[in-house]
């Protein structure tokens, strides 16, 4: 088609005609390449959520083998004790009330090495109701919710280092990315810190 066929095209088009053409090749686009890419990136992001919860479960196993190995030599537990000499060992490994801030500021200050900024931290602790109430110590679980928007690599450093803090549990974990383009990605993150406290304070 020469110059003038295009021109006499054009014309008979007319505006309105121009813009439902440049309107369908938008959508064309849209259904073509930006919508399997954005497909394409949620995917990932599920796909690395998994993989960060399979690679932390993988760590916290390894770790409790790791201590469990540790306490077992060093109070060499009688294979036939029963589940009171287990729990016995366990509770002589728990930090007491005296060392509460130190566990929390762990928390603070491996997300701080991660090149993380807590905006906020919520904290919630009570005594676990299934003890003995007779004795003079309970098990105090302290809760502490933190909400971050971070990048996805720094966030993973964060939850391996945590994962090696004393007396702590991940507790539940949600991912988000509102950018399907971005490492960036939003989390919640609870922890429990356990220790004994005396239940007359």
């Amino acid at each position: 088609m020469n110059a003038a066929s295009w021109t006499i095209w054009l014309k008979r088009l007319g505006w309105p005609g121009l813009v439902g053409i440049a309107a369908l090749a938008g959508v064309l686009w849209v259904e073509r390449a930006w919508l399997p890419q954005q497909q394409e990136q949620v995917q990932q992001t599920a796909s690395d959520a998994r993989r960060l919860r399979h690679e932390l479960q993988a760590r916290a196993d390894a770790v409790q083998a790791a201590a469990s190995a540790a306490s077992s030599a060093s109070h060499a537990i009688d294979p036939k004790a029963g589940p009171r000499a287990v729990w016995a060992v366990l509770w002589d490994g728990l930090p007491d009330a005296s060392e509460r801030l130190a566990l929390q500021g762990g928390v603070l200050s491996a997300a701080r090495d991660a090149g993380i900024t807590l905006g906020s931290v919520q904290m919630r602790g009570e005594l676990s109701p299934w003890l003995d109430k007779t004795q003079p110590q309970g098990l105090w679980r302290q809760r502490m919710v933190m909400p971050v928007q971070t990048s996805y690599p720094a966030l993973r450093t964060w939850l391996s280092a945590l994962l090696r803090q004393p007396a702590l549990s991940i507790d539940s974990l949600d991912i988000q990315r509102a950018d399907p383009m971005s490492d960036q990605v939003k989390a919640q993150v609870t922890v429990s810190l356990w220790w004994r406290q005396d239940r007359s304070h």
